[in-house]
């Protein structure tokens, strides 16, 4: 297994190296200079070139992807264009923001995705089995952004009260009820896609275990439904929901850029949005980098994952 990790680890080496490059590509060729937005009202040639040289653009493309790859191999990604703060630090700021409301989405997701997919295999075709096919339906039919206002609307202004607030972010060591308050209706905005569609997998993969022989022979030795369920069913039928929650990080990383712009959250996807329009390169390439980085060591941690589930998985002979 160790093995089997540090060669995944070594192969992350080229994959990391074409996403600095395709970062780096789709940055620059985007349309607007970052000179000009920086400048203002100025328009001089010389105080334009001035500012330019200040940020490294005067230089060629390759040279400017080489020096950026040689500071970033050296744990630098940059200073800001706008605010002059290094990007690593502003990035290491809102990364708990972030990490907070990916990690309070995923939970929901999962659980509620469970509970509700174990009820409707067990009652197939029954009330709670159409309920939650028809709230299938819609999770993913509504947009994040369209979901997310609605839920300020409901929530934070028609039901009297105001039960949750319609954005902002008060840290969890400061006033932890606060807190929990402002993250349910992000969470619920950034869940309810992949909770839908996990729902779903729960439930076709629960299905297709219920037909195998060894479900019959657990039955007809006497033991209780629970435990031929919880033991049996859900661990077997884990497989493939545990490979598309892998895939879905991405999904719900990607989502936080919307989420966290509407809700007014102060992670870094909130941080890329606002240093798009800005042309600040460093800042998006440096939330960009941390987002793909953080999306392939959840794929190895689900790869390992899979053992767990599965004592028939091994590695060992992968990496022989």
């Amino acid at each position: 297994m160790i093995r089997y990790i540090l060669r995944r680890l070594v192969l992350m080496i080229p994959v990391a190296l074409l996403v600095t490059i395709g970062v780096f590509v789709l940055v620059r060729i985007s349309p607007g200079d970052p000179a000009l937005v920086f400048a203002g009202e100025e328009r001089d040639p010389a105080a334009l070139a001035a500012i330019r040289e200040q940020m490294g653009l005067d230089k060629p493309l390759p040279v400017q992807y080489v020096v950026w790859v040689t500071k970033l191999a050296q744990g630098d990604l940059g200073r800001s264009f706008q605010t002059h703060q290094r990007v690593l630090e502003a990035i290491t700021e809102r990364i708990p923001a972030t990490a907070e409301l990916g990690l309070a989405a995923l939970l929901f997701s999962v659980s509620v995705a469970l509970v509700v997919g174990i009820v409707s295999a067990i009652k197939r075709n029954s009330l709670v089995d159409l309920l939650s096919t028809s709230v299938t339906l819609a999770g993913v039919s509504f947009p994040s952004f369209f979901l997310g206002i609605v839920l300020i609307l409901l929530f934070a202004y028609v039901i009297p009260g105001r039960i949750f607030p319609p954005g902002g972010y008060i840290p969890l060591t400061q006033d932890v009820g606060d807190n929990l308050r402002r993250l349910v209706l992000p969470a619920v905005t950034l869940a309810t896609a992949s909770l839908a569609v996990n729902l779903r997998q729960v439930r076709s993969s629960l299905l297709d275990v219920f037909g195998h022989e060894y479900m019959r022979t657990a039955r007809a030795k006497g033991l209780r439904e629970r435990t031929v369920i919880t033991r049996h069913a859900l661990k077997n039928a884990l497989i493939p929901v545990v490979t598309l929650i892998g895939i879905q990080i991405g999904a719900i990383i990607e989502g936080a850029f919307i989420t966290e712009t509407i809700f007014f959250w102060p992670g870094i996807g909130r941080l890329a949005v606002t240093a798009i329009p800005s042309q600040d390169y460093p800042v998006v390439q440096g939330v960009v980098l941390v987002s793909a980085f953080s999306y392939m060591l959840t794929t190895l941690a689900v790869d390992v994952l899979y053992a767990w589930l599965d004592p028939r998985i091994s590695y060992e002979t992968a990496t022989a």
